[in-house]
């Protein structure tokens, strides 16, 4: 969760009076005592924090007694440890009334299509359908770009595949117990237990492929975003020309949709479920 960060150490930790610090100094150290509550446990010694960040004993102990007026850090008055305090609640609070995920995918998405130079979809479940919600067209020549709001089947779509990467068998069979799996190419999947059995290909590696089969060709990867409760939110896809999306290329594409899905599945909560409760 974000890069660690660097501290500069004092050269005294424990014995005589803690050197001055500047403003900057003091603020990255009093972020550090609080990253340093990132772990499992519910309470930390200011001895113990004050070893790992390499800080003087007395300045890590005025950074915890500042923390804790502000509201971001509780003494346990029975043993004198910490704990995180109201105002980290409050302010995580306030970050999951402003989740959006539109909002914070749109500048990971086109990060991703400047980057490969293929074309990026954001999509989301509805019905039988993938719904493309933003799209962002690649800079290399010849790109075969999806609408906005354009709905492709579940069974013959890369992103489709990817928003049923968590669902085994049984639920397959059952979300797409209607589904009349048309064919649009001659190599869309146009049984259900033939898709079925690819899924389980999908769910090993962990991202999806459309092989022509929504569109001649077309060839499109796609990898699951999930929420902060672990379902699946979105699926993010990109996608090119068979002549220039092929072997390797497929794997690459695959892995740097997967590095997209996965940093914004991590800014929706994904992975912080004991902390939420869920």
């Amino acid at each position: 969760m974000g890069s660690k960060m660097s501290y500069a150490t004092d050269t005294a930790p424990d014995d005589g009076p803690a050197p001055r610090e500047s403003g900057t100094q003091a603020l990255d150290r009093a972020l550090g005592v609080l990253l340093a509550f990132r772990g499992t446990d519910t309470e930390r010694k200011v001895s113990d924090v004050s070893r790992e960040l390499g800080l003087h004993k007395s300045t890590a102990s005025r950074l915890f007694r500042a923390l804790a007026d502000a509201g971001f850090l509780q003494r346990n008055e029975e043993n004198g440890n910490y704990r995180l305090g109201v105002a980290v609640f409050e302010l995580g609070a306030r970050y999951l009334a402003g989740l959006d995920l539109h909002t914070i995918a749109r500048p990971l998405v086109h990060r991703l299509a400047e980057e490969e130079g293929e074309s990026v979809n954001l999509s989301v479940l509805e019905g039988l359908d993938a719904i493309s919600i933003h799209v962002v067209q690649g800079t290399r020549n010849l790109q075969l770009v999806s609408r906005l709001g354009r709905r492709i089947p579940l069974w013959c779509s890369a992103a489709g595949k990817a928003l049923l990467i968590e669902q085994d068998d049984d639920a397959l069979r059952a979300t797409l117990a209607t589904a009349p799996f048309t064919a649009l190419t001659g190599h869309t999947i146009t049984d259900l237990d033939t898709f079925v059995a690819r899924m389980a290909t999908v769910r090993e590696q962990g991202w999806a492929l459309n092989d022509q089969e929504s569109e001649e060709g077309l060839r499109v990867v796609a990898a699951p975003v999930h929420d902060r409760h672990g379902r699946v939110a979105a699926a993010i896809s990109v996608s090119g020309p068979i002549f220039r999306v092929d072997g390797d290329r497929v794997v690459e594409l695959a892995s740097a949709a997967r590095r997209t899905a996965d940093e914004l599945s991590r800014q929706l909560g994904y992975g912080f479920g004991e902390v939420w409760g869920d």
